[in-house]
């Protein structure tokens, strides 16, 4: 059987994902272990499928390893939820209006809470804190699962600050020097560099995205290339390669040269924070180093393999890191299936094929085998597909070596006068036209493909399949009846998706501070109410029209901004096909505004009565609240509280809510903003909503 580590190293990847998706639930675990056992046992005994026994056997002794993990080492942490405990420790991550605190309690036990404050209360990365936080548990918030993020970072707890104080940054310490020295080498090359290219570099060669423009890394998004800002296996050979060839011309002796390499690479892995990417690509480079020492030849698949398996043993929760998974997919791809494709494709042609067309084939392949082992995930996580990925990397991938390699040398000779004006003026020049070709593609590409229904999902995983057997299945005939039956099953798919959408009323919200975005959408069509008072709110907006697929805002509701201008709604009004727009006589509507909803009929909230697609009914009163008929459902939002609530049958089922207000009437479950979330309204059925993040749920309209 050849390399059994790699159906060892699966088995277990795919029980850590079992076990990180269902956690905290246990009383599977089990059955399960017991089942897949016998499973593995069955399989190894009728002697011809030894593989599949391994895989069964292996994740049956994950599933036990999970459950040993969760309780030592999880569940100490998770009971501290419901407390309110006095921390103190090192400010680790900052971010909007939270903070990752690193520390311990009074009884010593160490823990790491991402604690959520008031924006004016957020430290300075490496400040020391002492004081008390509400703890709870980190919960699911929308349909991505954000707590396996933070349960794969080991934070099993998150915290509302009830007082505290920040003193003076910590002295140096082996745990916190990588981020240090990762800060000052930022804050040199944003010195040396305009912001247009610091926070690029700072971003592909140190892995730190906080100096990255915003309109840069959605430009990444819409080319598909968003891979080259995380630090990861190219980045590391490149790098890697380029001191293997400094150090080659000091050093003579192989191994010498090895060992050196490794100890760059380790540090380095340090320095970009070691990110599960970079950690497996890292781990994948130092085993072809051991494999070296020992006189044997690198192996990609059980490298992979092994980088996998110990980075799942040493945390099982990394198997649900959508970072890690996307990592593991991607080398997939690029090392394991380009190869033999490639080959498979060169052969076809009977005369010998030139050094250029050879490398025109296997970077095509290479582009495509990586992006179809990536695009489920991308799918899965973004609801969407995006054409000009593959021709965006085979165009830009050249440049973004070239702006690698310069950067990587401003990073290191950004204190030396010449040297590094030497170097900044590379990264202008490099950086300049990658950029350059980038929005060119950028305006010239097809935009990205929405979808957040299975259909795509099972299309796009059938071409993938198709793609990995076409890697390894010698006969045309064969690969072409796999084409046959993966348009079968898509076109299967996609057609009973466009039946059960049509009986279905996709319902968003999203929190903004105290102001809220909901959006409604059915059969094309779609109702938008929110404050839509600051830009990331009409951006957001639109992302989630362009998901669903709607062509029609029947109605653009607007809640009192009060009293603050109202910004340009062309994000919307452009892009879309709006039928009516409701706001209140008081708002102030700026110039902007007012250009961007000219043409639209207008309506005040006095009163308000509409009609739109299918004859369903829009009400507004003067207060603002909204109640809506789509298909036999009947929905209420009061603005007052913020809340959404829709009627099954005689009863509310569900409310939506920001403020600390309790809604009117009784609701099942209720769904809210976390910092504005009051000690007396909590309910044992509520989802905490954090800033920026939203909540996707249906309803059956029919």
């Amino acid at each position: 059987m050849k390399r059994p580590l790699c159906w060892i190293s699966l088995g277990c990847f795919f029980a850590a994902v079992v076990f990180g998706y269902l956690y905290p639930a246990d009383g599977w675990i089990f059955p399960a272990s017991a089942l897949w056992g016998l499973l593995g046992l069955f399989f190894l005994l009728w002697g011809r499928t030894r593989p599949i026994s391994l895989f069964f056997l292996s994740a049956s002794f994950m599933l036990l390893f999970c459950l040993a993990f969760g309780y030592f080492h999880a569940a100490p942490a998770r009971s501290l939820a419901g407390q309110n405990a006095t921390l103190s420790g090192t400010v680790l991550e900052t971010g909007n209006a939270s903070f990752l605190l690193g520390g311990e309690t009074e009884k010593g036990q160490s823990i790491k809470v991402q604690v959520w404050c008031s924006a004016d209360m957020v430290p300075d990365r490496y400040q020391q804190f002492s004081g008390t936080v509400a703890l709870s548990e980190i919960t699911s918030t929308d349909r991505f699962d954000s707590e396996n993020y933070y349960r794969s970072q080991d934070v099993w707890l998150q915290g509302r600050l009830l007082s505290g104080s920040f003193s003076g940054k910590t002295s140096f310490s082996l745990r916190i020097w990588p981020g240090r020295l990762n800060d000052f080498l930022c804050q040199k090359i944003r010195s040396s560099l305009p912001v247009k290219y610091s926070g690029l570099v700072c971003a592909a060669i140190l892995g730190n995205r906080s100096y990255l423009p915003d309109g840069q890394y959605e430009l990444f998004r819409q080319l598909g290339i968003s891979h080259l800002l995380a630090v990861s296996g190219m980045h590391l050979t490149l790098l890697s390669g380029l001191f293997s060839l400094i150090i080659g011309r000091f050093l003579r002796k192989s191994r010498a040269k090895t060992i050196l390499f490794m100890a760059f690479v380790l540090f380095y892995m340090l320095l970009t924070g070691m990110r599960p990417s970079i950690a497996r690509a890292g781990m994948m480079l130092l085993l072809s180093c051991v494999a070296q020492l020992i006189l044997r030849r690198p192996d990609p698949p059980v490298s992979l393999s092994t980088a996998v398996l110990v980075m799942i043993l040493y945390h099982p929760f990394l198997a649900v890191h959508a970072g890690f998974q996307f990592s593991i997919c991607s080398t997939i791809g690029v090392q394991i299936l380009a190869g033999p494709l490639s080959q498979k494709l060169l052969s076809l042609k009977k005369a010998p094929a030139s050094q250029g067309f050879s490398y025109l084939i296997r970077s095509c392949c290479t582009a495509l085998c990586g992006y179809a082992c990536a695009a489920p995930l991308t799918v899965l996580y973004d609801s969407c597909l995006i054409p000009m990925s593959i021709p965006a990397n085979l165009c830009l991938s050249p440049l973004f070596t070239l702006f690698l390699a310069v950067s990587a040398g401003l990073v290191l000779f950004c204190a030396v006068p010449v040297l590094g004006s030497v170097f900044a003026f590379g990264v202008r020049l490099f950086g300049g036209l990658f950029l350059g070709a980038a929005n060119c593609l950028g305006r010239i590409g097809p935009k990205p493909i929405f979808g957040s229904e299975p259909a795509l999902l099972i299309a796009v995983v059938c071409f993938s399949a198709v793609i990995g057997y076409g890697a390894f299945q010698p006969t045309f005939r064969h690969f072409a009846a796999a084409i046959c039956l993966a348009v079968s099953v898509s076109c299967a798919a996609v057609s009973t998706q466009a039946i059960i959408e049509n009986r279905q009323i996709h319902c968003y919200t999203v929190a903004f501070d105290k102001k809220l975005l909901q959006i409604f959408s059915y059969g094309g069509h779609a109702i938008v109410i929110g404050h839509l008072s600051a830009q990331p709110q009409i951006e957001q907006a639109a992302l989630e029209l362009q998901r669903e697929r709607v062509q029609t805002i029947d109605a653009l509701i607007l809640l009192p901004s009060g009293g603050n201008p109202r910004v340009s709604l062309s994000e919307l009004t452009g892009h879309f096909s709006v039928s009516a727009v409701a706001f209140s006589s008081a708002d102030n509507l700026s110039t902007q505004a007012a250009e961007s909803l000219a043409g639209i009929p207008a309506y005040d909230f006095d009163g308000l009565c509409l009609t739109f697609w299918q004859n369903n009914r829009i009400h507004l009163d003067g207060e603002g609240a909204v109640s809506l008929c789509i298909g036999s459902k009947k929905l209420l939002i009061l603005p007052a509280d913020c809340a959404i609530l829709y009627e099954e049958e005689p009863c509310w089922d569900l409310a939506i809510t920001c403020w600390d207000v309790p809604p009117p009437v009784s609701a099942d479950a209720l769904l809210c903003a976390r910092h504005f979330w009051g000690t007396e309204n909590q309910n044992p059925n509520a989802y905490l909503l954090p800033y920026g993040k939203g909540v996707r749920f249906r309803l059956s309209a029919g």
